[in-house]
């Protein structure tokens, strides 16, 4: 809702993401130097899990202003493939019957959406790309967050908005994107409210909360739980955009709904250790 209000107002493409993440940055970098030393700590994990964090949000964010809504969210959300086989490789974590049910539904989803016109489900634009790989960067961020053990989430969240500025600008750089045109003023006064909405309550909000969660619970069951945007994405881009949302979007939801659910409702060896850790 704000990327797209921004763009429509004059603030769009690379300013309107920039400037408003500037805005939690000013005020996170005092706090950064204070726990400089605690930061330091993290080392080489906290590092990778802040960048790829930040790519992958950076990714989503450009893809949503160039493509279609449905194909992009639905794209990225093949994030509980790569997080489960990357937790299982360098965690450990067990693939359980259930976590199998949930991917392979969400798969479903994904291809009666994507692929129901009758191509491959497969990317076929640059923000269809955008979001797939926003979701591989998403799932190795969640991996990296899990091992952490020395930083805090506030130092997590310092070190992941010093990465996104640079990782906007360099995805706003891929061609056929928007053009970096400086909005007058006028657009600015229009925009104002939008742009603090954006940088001090949308994004501080979404990357804090997913830190927390990323911090205690399985990449995996991450994954499938944030899912549930996808029916959320479908149904707002069909209510305040012109995209469809028709009988195929709603199999498609249907299937990432019940991936969700096989995910939570049914017990899982890892279940109590999770709830411990909360």
């Amino acid at each position: 809702m704000p990327l797209r209000h921004l763009r429509d107002v004059g603030v769009g493409g690379p300013w309107a993401t920039v400037v408003g993440l500037s805005l939690p940055l000013v005020v996170l970098l005092p706090v950064g130097v204070v726990r400089r030393r605690s930061i330091r700590a993290g080392g080489w994990p906290l590092v990778q899990a802040a960048f790829f964090m930040a790519a992958g949000v950076a990714l989503y964010s450009e893809g949503l202003v160039r493509g279609a809504v449905a194909r992009v969210i639905l794209l990225f959300y093949l994030t509980p493939v790569w997080s489960t086989l990357l937790a299982r490789v360098t965690l450990g974590d067990p693939i359980t019957g259930a976590r199998v049910v949930a991917i392979l539904l969400g798969l479903a989803g994904v291809a009666v959406v994507v692929g129901g016109d009758g191509r491959v489900p497969v990317p076929h634009s640059v923000a269809d790309w955008m979001g797939l790989l926003a979701g591989l960067s998403w799932a190795w961020s969640m991996v990296q967050l899990r091992r952490l053990r020395q930083a805090t989430d506030l130092d997590k969240l310092i070190v992941q908005f010093v990465f996104l500025g640079a990782c906007v600008v360099l995805v706003s750089l891929v061609p056929a994107g928007s053009v970096w045109e400086a909005p007058n003023l006028d657009a600015f006064r229009q925009a104002w409210g939008w742009l603090v909405a954006l940088g001090a309550v949308w994004m501080p909000a979404l990357l804090w909360l997913t830190v927390f969660g990323g911090s205690r619970v399985s990449p995996g069951r991450v994954a499938i739980l944030l899912m549930l945007e996808v029916v959320i994405g479908l149904a707002s881009a069909a209510l305040l955009t012109d995209e469809p949302f028709g009988l195929r979007e709603l199999a498609g939801a249907a299937c990432i709904l019940a991936a969700s659910g096989a995910e939570v409702f049914v017990p899982t060896p890892r279940a109590g250790a999770e709830r411990s850790a909360r």
